[in-house]
């Protein structure tokens, strides 16, 4: 009997033991668990925050951009209307000198200012829509306004 109680000792203190390691690696094992989840939570709250931090970047730079855009377009419409208003002035002059003029040289000033009317009124209404245009066709619209423009000055000046 003492044979048993030994030999139930010995598997008492061995399966304490066994249980006790293996309780002890569960335990090892949450512990890693917990880390492991810790380690993506953060890494996850890190990636959103650079996430924003890139989204908020990108965000300045857009209104950065639009900015710039309305201003260039902004300073080209002033300087058309300065443009126009001494064009005016001009056509003005030559339409006093048509008054004065007589025979060919007033029919030609005529059909002159008539081919400057035309031209000036087109010019205007291409320049009313440039406010509206999107940067993507601003370089297009403003080299045909250009060119627009540059054919009526000429007709300005040889008449």
């Amino acid at each position: 009997m003492v044979r048993t109680s030994i030999v139930a000792t010995v598997l008492s203190v061995t399966l304490a033991f066994a249980c006790n390691t293996a309780s002890d690696e569960q335990r090892k094992i949450n512990t890693a668990r917990a880390e492991a989840d810790n380690t993506i939570d953060a890494a996850i709250k890190e990636a959103e925050q650079k996430m924003r931090d890139a989204q908020q970047e990108a965000d300045r730079k857009v209104a950065e951009a639009q900015a710039g855009f309305l201003k260039m377009r902004e300073d080209y419409r002033h300087t058309t209307t300065i443009n126009l208003a001494d064009l005016d002035h001009k056509v003005d002059d030559l339409e006093g000198k048509a008054r004065q003029s007589a025979g060919k040289a007033r029919t030609d000033l005529d059909a002159s200012l008539k081919q400057i009317h035309a031209s000036r009124n087109a010019f205007q209404s291409d320049a009313k829509w440039l406010e509206t245009v999107s940067a993507s066709a601003w370089d297009d619209a403003k080299a045909r306004l250009d060119k627009e423009w540059t054919e009526l000055k000429s007709l300005v000046d040889k008449a």
